[in-house]
């Protein structure tokens, strides 16, 4: 009997091993890690890959598009079964998603472009258009505005065209442009809105705005205005990070523009196991799931309704 119990136990063992040897992994290539809607899709990538049973493992890049195709290559040598490259323009990975093809791994991009090698992205463009148009619904046709804008990020990039877009034509609007530096973008975001503040008194005849592809900058420009006594400024970011979410609530920031990066991880995953699962006939997409413009008019019921920010 002790020897049936024993050999029983081995076997479990063995089972044990293989079904652990068995999962799947998903390699994701963060931008910035520590960002507050890097998070958001990290973590609903994750709740995805782990209801399908797979590990997960995360490389932070720093915003480095040299350590993102490094990342990539570590991924591939360790044959992941796939990879989520956050925030990348597809032209800046190439050497990754070399490294990736030649392993067989599907790669998965937010905010990226499709190309061979790429099964499915997010659309980033229309949380631009949002944040664009409401801000010009508030500052109007004689305008200033300083631009907070980050080229290294895909989503940025994309977010800036929809600006550059929004603000063409609108004669009388001008447009002071500074790049974001990361790290440090909170205290990037702060200097610059205080030198634009300083060569844009209070009192004049224009409307003052400040616009931001993300966030985190934009709290830096936020708190340089608290410092200049200042109430005369617009303030519009993308994200809809908590922080950002509790400014507009607090009355210290205009609007932020919620994307819903949770559920566009969860569905980059999804598409993930619906390419392995087709194959050769699987056809690239592009997922869009539209965002919400947060300002005092709707930030009570957006906090209702989203608890968690």
């Amino acid at each position: 009997m002790r020897k049936l119990l024993l050999a029983a136990a081995a076997m479990a063992c063995v089972l044990s091993a293989g079904t652990a040897a068995e999962a799947k992994t998903l390699g994701i290539v963060a931008l910035l890690a520590n960002d507050a809607l890097n998070i958001d899709v990290i973590g609903g990538a994750t709740e995805a890959a782990k209801a399908a049973g797979w590990d997960v493992k995360v490389i932070d890049t720093q915003a480095s598009a040299d350590q993102a195709n490094a990342a990539m290559k570590t991924f591939a040598v360790q044959h992941v079964d796939a990879m989520f490259v956050l925030a990348f323009a597809s032209s800046s990975i190439g050497a990754g998603l070399d490294a990736a093809r030649q392993a067989h791994i599907p790669v998965a991009t937010w905010g990226g472009e499709i190309v061979p090698g790429i099964v499915v992205t997010t659309a980033g463009r229309q949380v631009g258009d949002d944040s664009v148009k409401y801000l010009l619904s508030k500052v109007g046709e004689n305008a200033d505005i300083l631009a907070l804008t980050f080229h290294p990020g895909k989503l940025c990039i994309d977010r800036g065209v929809a600006f550059d877009e929004g603000v063409k034509g609108h004669e009388g609007v001008h447009v002071t442009y500074n790049e974001i530096t990361v790290p440090g973008q909170v205290q990037n975001g702060n200097a610059l809105a205080q030198a634009w503040l300083t060569s844009h008194p209070a009192g004049g005849d224009r409307k003052l705005g400040i616009w931001s592809c993300w966030d985190e900058p934009m709290t830096g420009a936020v708190a340089a205005i608290r410092q200049a006594g200042r109430t005369d400024v617009t303030t519009v970011s993308i994200n809809g990070s908590p922080q950002a979410i509790q400014l507009v609530k607090d009355g210290d920031m205009t609007a932020t523009v919620w994307q819903p990066a949770y559920e566009e991880g969860k569905e980059a995953f999804q598409a993930i196991l619906d390419s392995m699962k087709a194959g050769d006939s699987w056809q690239p997409k592009v997922i869009t799931i539209p965002g919400v413009v947060v300002s005092s008019d709707n930030v009570d019921q957006f906090m209702k309704e989203h608890p968690a920010k």
